[in-house]
Order: structure tokens, then sequence, then C-alpha cells
């Protein structure tokens, strides 16, 4: 191979490493070893190589920007955690002289686009990825390409990158109990699919708090919805129209649960006197319901605030995998809960 033009991919191919730990490597990160670290860089000085700028902009940090990227068809459906986790992003990035860069993917089909966009263009030090999924092809993108970034949420390589998120196992497994203690016995779930990760998670805690109670759960007690309040009408009518409906519906999040009281309404029924509802988020519009939701959540400001601290740790070269964080959720309790009828 002659001196002259080598690229990411050709010193990855000569070494026998990934792209993503050559990248690392040439960053400096914690998380490769010296050994490798040395190798690397006199490989790369041997066959002539010319990083490309936009990486190479990322390395040393000259933008001074975040990028959050929208997903597709965000909508009402998480527009109001979206809007309030931005705003808690954005100040925490203020006072360290950084400004958020967010870009809107809806019309995209690729979910990377919008990160190779951005990327290409050279306007970001690295990125914030939001409502993630089990398999994420932003996140494997990413770490791929070796850019900086912390994703709210994980993934199944989530032991690869830098997260924070809220333990939704946790989360609905407490929220179950909670009811249980009411006197629900019959509760339902409407869930997101493989909409996001946490969907799952939170699935699989509301089951084993019904199990570890010795509660049965009717197959068509959890339903699957698309997170948006309509759809949580439209799932809502469906387990209330069941021959025997449920006393309790917990919700994939608080859009979903603010669509979920009003089919308890449509249904000439009362929350929480005949329904109870649970709602999964924490945005503050839930406060302003009628009745005021009752939800799990934990701060957004202060998950926004983690976040941005640790993509400033990830930036300065820290390793990845000693940047995740999971916090426990809290019940928020309001009034859309009560004793089972």
């Amino acid at each position: 191979m002659t001196k002259s033009g080598a690229n990411l991919n050709d010193l990855a191919q000569h070494l026998g490493l990934s792209k993503a730990t050559v990248s690392r490597a040439l960053n400096g990160y914690e998380d490769i070893s010296e050994a490798t670290k040395r190798r690397v860089l006199e490989t790369a000085l041997e066959l002539g190589y010319e990083p490309s700028t936009s990486a190479r902009r990322l390395a040393i940090r000259q933008t001074e920007t975040i990028g959050l990227v929208l997903p597709a068809a965000t909508g009402e459906a998480s527009g109001s955690f979206i809007s309030e986790f931005t705003a808690s992003v954005a100040n925490a990035l203020t006072p360290q002289g950084f400004d958020l860069l967010v870009h809107s993917s809806q019309g995209e089909s690729d979910p990377v686009s919008g990160y190779r966009k951005l990327v290409r263009a050279r306007k970001v030090d690295g990125f914030i990825v939001i409502r993630t999924r089990e398999q994420d092809a932003r996140v494997d993108w990413l770490l791929e390409q070796g850019v900086p970034f912390v994703a709210h949420g994980r993934t199944a390589r989530a032991n690869e990158h830098a997260w924070f998120d809220i333990d939704a196992g946790q989360a609905f497994y407490q929220a179950t109990q909670h009811l249980i203690a009411l006197g629900h016995r019959r509760i339902a779930m409407i869930s997101g699919g493989d909409l996001l990760y946490s969907s799952r998670l939170l699935e699989q805690g509301f089951r084993e708090a019904m199990k570890d109670s010795g509660l049965f759960v009717p197959e068509h007690y959890v339903t699957e919805g698309d997170l948006s309040g309509l759809e949580g009408v439209r799932r809502g009518a469906e387990l209330l129209s069941a021959p025997e409906r449920p006393t309790a519906v917990l919700c994939v999040n608080d859009a979903t649960a603010f669509g979920m009281i009003k089919a308890v309404r449509d249904a000439g029924l009362r929350v929480p006197h005949d329904v109870s509802v649970i709602g999964y988020d924490g945005v503050a519009l839930g406060e302003l319901l009628d009745p005021p939701l009752t939800t799990m959540t934990r701060s957004i400001g202060e998950s926004g605030q983690m976040v941005a601290r640790l993509l400033f740790e990830v930036l300065r070269g820290a390793s990845p995998r000693q940047h995740q964080t999971l916090w426990p959720a809290e019940l928020l309790r309001r009034a859309s809960d009560g004793p089972a009828p």
C-alpha cells in the first residue's frame, strides 16, 4: 500500500481491527490498550493515514455543538417529553459554551441519514441519541464511525457505549405492586412494542410483578400502541370492551395514558373510580389533566443534565464503558389511580 491517501477503512483492514477500534485508538480513548494505540499510530504513520476533515474536527472538538436528531414520526406521541428534555440539555450545555443543534428526521426513511449529514457537514462534536431501540441502527453507525455519543436509553449494545437510562423494569414492577396493594387484580398494559427498548423492559417488570403476586395476565390484557394519545384511545377502548374489563391500566408513556383516560370517559366510566391509569415519563402536561395523571418518572430536567455531563466526559476521551448510569424511577402519585372498584 502506498503512503498517500490511506483512509480509516484501509488502516483497519491492514491491522485486522474494526474501524471503531482504530478510530478510538487514534483519538486516545481509555478503553483501548496502550499497546493497541501504539500499534495503530505507528501503522497510521507508516501508511500515510489521512483522517477525514469531519472526523478530525470531531476528534478535536472545534464546533462546540452537540447534535440531537429527532426520531421520525415523533409528533404528539413524544412531543412533550422531547421538548422538556431538549430544553434541559440545552440549559446544561450553555454554561460549558456549547450549543445544541436539533435536526428533524421527518421525511427521512433512513434513521442514520440525519447523523450522516451532520457529521459530513462538520457541524457537531458529538450526539445525544434518544428513544433508543433494542437493535438501533443509529447506535450501530455511530459506533462503527467512532463518533462520540451518549444514548438516553439502552440498546442491545449497551456495554459498548455511554448511556443514561431510567430503570423501566423496576418502574413498572413498582407501579404494578402499587396497584395490587390498592386491591387491583385485573391489571392491563398498553405497550409500545419494539418502538422503544424501554417498552419491553416495562412489560417485563409488569409481568414479573403479577407473577410474584400469583396473578394471571390474560393475553389480550397486553396490547401494543404507537406511543400516541390517539392510539391510547383506540387500545383503551379495546381493553374496556373485554368481557372482564381491567380495573387498572399501565401505559408505556404519558401520551398513551392521556388517550387511555379519554377512552375511559368515552365508555361512560370514571378515572380512577372505575379504572385507574398510570403513565410513564412524568411530563409537566400530566399535571393539567382532569384528573392529574399518576406516572412513573424521574426528573426530566435532571436526566438532561446527566446526559450532557456524560457526553462531556466522553468528548474529553473518557471510556464510554465507564459512563453508563441507571437511575430508579419514582412513583409520582397524582389523582388518576385509586382503590379497585
